[in-house]
């Protein structure tokens, strides 16, 4: 992971991992849905990033948010920090204490007809759904 005391700027290369929390933001063949990217009820999508993080450590990232939630982890699915820089959108790192890989997606439009134009493409652009290892010895545990 990150070291908490130097974050570094998000660069354009960077993968990031969107944490899938709800059955209905993937489909039986593991694409996953636009809503997955739709920042509601926020303004600001949340994502971590992969930048100095073993797999362990993005998945235990995803494991907290999940329970700090009370919700399943169905997986993640993971983007390109340069296919999310469009339109008036950026990612900014956004350092947790519990995750100094954390960012946000930040700079949507208002209008939720714009926010879901740009989730079409986000989705489109995103991996299928990564199912999480089976043991929790896995996730270094």
């Amino acid at each position: 992971m990150l070291d908490p005391a130097n974050i570094p700027p998000v660069e354009e290369t960077e993968l990031l991992a969107r944490y899938v929390m709800q059955s209905g933001h993937f489909r039986s063949d593991r694409t996953v849905k636009p809503n997955l990217f739709i920042p509601h009820p926020y303004q600001e999508l949340s994502v971590t990033r992969h930048r100095d993080a073993t797999e362990a450590e993005i998945w235990q990232a995803g494991v907290n948010v999940a329970t700090q939630q009370q919700r399943t982890l169905y997986g993640r699915s993971d983007i390109l920090t340069s296919d999310c820089l469009m339109d008036s959108l950026r990612v900014t790192g956004q350092p947790f204490s519990d995750n100094p890989n954390h960012a946000d997606i930040e700079g949507w439009p208002t209008a939720k007809e714009d926010q879901k134009a740009i989730a079409l493409k986000l989705a489109a652009s995103a991996t299928k759904l990564i199912p999480p290892p089976s043991t929790p010895s896995s996730l270094g545990e």
